[in-house]
């Protein structure tokens, strides 16, 4: 069975998907129109994902703050050696794990409170994919990565709801 979410070829007869651990449940599938499910099995690509700004694991809080207030962004990804994906360190980072606990944001490297080894997607990913991660496990944004897992974008929850109130109210 596919799964309508993460487009995983499951063996028939399951009743979570195993690959994104969502419902096969026929209660499940039977949900909004056509158009609606639709728009959610489109690739993230169609979203134009925004370019990614990376840092080193080792760039300090103070300027990895920055650039998140300079580019007006909602996120960082954090980068190894060799351009892989490490870590994301977000806005909620910011406000939850920096805002009033640490003083001298320019000692402290993001590695050490960066999320580790973050969930992330193709831009081959269906939307609903994406939606159905960010809705389990509570994060807004879900880095992009190539076949070598480096970053290409990164795409919100926002994102996502643009472009479903843009396709969504055009189609009725």
């Amino acid at each position: 069975m596919i799964c309508p979410s993460c487009t995983h070829d499951n063996i028939p007869g399951v009743e979570t998907c195993e690959e994104c651990g969502q419902s096969l449940s026929e209660a499940y599938q039977d949900w909004g129109s056509e158009e609606f499910q639709e728009l959610l099995t489109e690739p993230l690509s169609v979203l134009n994902p925004r370019t990614p700004v990376c840092v080193t694991p080792t760039a300090s809080l103070a300027e990895v703050i920055s650039l998140l207030q300079g580019k007006n962004i909602g996120c960082v990804l954090v980068t190894g050696e060799k351009g892989e994906l490490v870590g994301i360190f977000t806005e909620r980072d910011v406000l939850y794990r920096v805002a009033g606990l640490i003083r001298n944001l320019g000692q402290i490297t993001v590695e050490s409170l960066m999320t580790h080894r973050p969930t992330a997607l193709s831009l081959s990913a269906a939307i609903q994919h994406a939606l159905h991660l960010m809705s389990i496990h509570g994060f807004r944004h879900v880095p992009l990565l190539d076949e070598g897992d480096r970053p290409v974008g990164f795409v919100s929850f926002r994102d996502i709801v643009r472009f479903i109130e843009k396709n969504f109210t055009s189609a009725n």
